[in-house]
């Protein structure tokens, strides 16, 4: 196993400092902190170039300023040498009025999105444009997600019922039950005949949808269950139930209250092996053959998925990991309790550059979605922020 740099900290800036930025004789904090460290606060000040009349932007002898832009500011942190950009949001969409537990995008602009106030709204994600209103759980919805297709989502909640929706009409003509407690999580097989559900019941259900039926649990006996995701293996497991549709070569990840991880062969329903970590497992993904596992204690591992052999461990934050999110390019963002969401890269070559997406003053990053084009993020605070991803990319190449 390697891990980063100890030394890299994290860079934390005021969230309003695009707003700063345009005007002269402004200041904004800006911060780092090394883990288990004292964070050092320094400021950034605004002036007039008198040669040019723009906006000159004036850091303490900690940073070195290297651009900024509309969206963007690009600063080295001088003794650690860890480059960061600071990117704000294109739009921050006002859609709930309470915290926002879920969000996904849709590469035809349509989003869904739920939140604490029980409410699970269809939206359109270039006008904010409310187009409906999901009735049907009977309580706060936990996840909520699109089918390949873009117009059909899958949502799961507090009540143990996964629904299928229509994003077009709002129709739900399934409904799917069998959990005893609350589902945290959901992942869909390929176009979405089968989709397997984790709750805090224990279990991991597989359900054929066309039928609402569960063809039966991947796992159980695990305790709460907080996250799950799908890989793909090359061994191929014959299937005989005709209603079992692309499960034979799927593993499922599921992250534990407990601080388990536990990888089953989904279509022999058998358990391949278990890893245990120091605190609750909140968030998981896979990329490639790699899973990526955000935790309670604020550590994020890299795992192998066929063995659960620990590759790489990132522990520059002891917050709490929220929602973890995968990119094109061997990049992952982390959301985090305390609002951080920051962009990592797989490449050794980019282990000394982070992107932090700002906006968010101290709420929890709850999920995170990438529709090819655009980041939505779900926000504590009830906002849901929107990010040009070439905004991102720019800076890993």
């Amino acid at each position: 196993m390697t891990s980063n740099n100890p030394l890299v900290p994290v860079i934390t800036i005021q969230c309003d400092w695009n707003d700063v930025i345009r005007l002269p004789k402004e200041e904004a904090w800006i911060s780092s902190k090394i883990l288990n460290q004292t964070s050092v606060h320094d400021k950034l000040r605004t002036s007039v170039n008198m040669a040019d009349k723009k906006i000159k932007i004036d850091f303490t002898d900690n940073y070195q300023y290297i651009s900024h832009g509309n969206l963007n500011l690009v600063v080295k942190h001088i003794p650690s040498g860890l480059r960061v950009a600071f990117v704000a949001p294109t739009k921050v969409h006002n859609i709930h009025k309470k915290a926002v537990l879920s969000v996904a995008a849709a590469e035809n602009s349509l989003a869904v999105s739920s939140c604490e106030e029980d409410k699970l709204l269809v939206w359109d994600s270039r006008t904010s444009e409310i187009l409906l209103d999901l009735k049907g759980h009977g309580g706060p919805v936990y996840k909520c997600r699109f089918f390949p297709s873009g117009i059909v989502v899958l949502s799961s909640g507090a009540d143990g019922s996964s629904r299928i929706w229509s994003a077009e009409t709002g129709i739900n003509p399934v409904t799917l039950k069998g959990h005893t407690m609350a589902i945290t999580d959901v992942c869909i097989i390929d176009k979405g005949r089968n989709v397997i559900t984790v709750g805090k019941d224990g279990t991991g259900k597989l359900w054929d949808v066309g039928q609402s039926n569960c063809l039966g649990n991947v796992l159980e006996g695990y305790g709460p269950i907080n996250c799950c995701a799908l890989a793909t293996t090359d061994e191929v497991i014959p299937v005989e139930n005709e209603r079992e549709v692309g499960t034979g070569n799927k593993l499922l990840l599921v992250g534990c209250e407990r601080g388990l991880i536990v990888c089953a062969n989904v279509a022999k329903r058998e358990v391949i092996y278990c890893k245990q970590f120091n605190s609750a497992c909140n968030s998981c993904i896979v990329m490639d053959q790699t899973a990526i596992v955000g935790c309670a204690d604020g550590k994020v591992f890299q795992m192998t998925v066929k063995e659960g052999t620990i590759l790489k461990e990132w522990h520059e934050s002891a917050n709490p990991v929220l929602s973890i999110t995968s990119l094109p390019n061997q990049l992952f963002i982390v959301g985090r309790q305390d609002g951080t969401c920051t962009v990592f890269s797989l490449y050794e070559a980019h282990s000394k550059i982070r992107v932090c997406l700002t906006g968010s003053d101290c709420d929890g990053i709850r999920d995170i979605t990438f529709n090819g084009k655009w980041i939505l993020t779900g926000c504590r605070d009830s906002n849901i922020r929107k990010y040009d991803f070439n905004q991102i990319t720019v800076h890993y190449k």
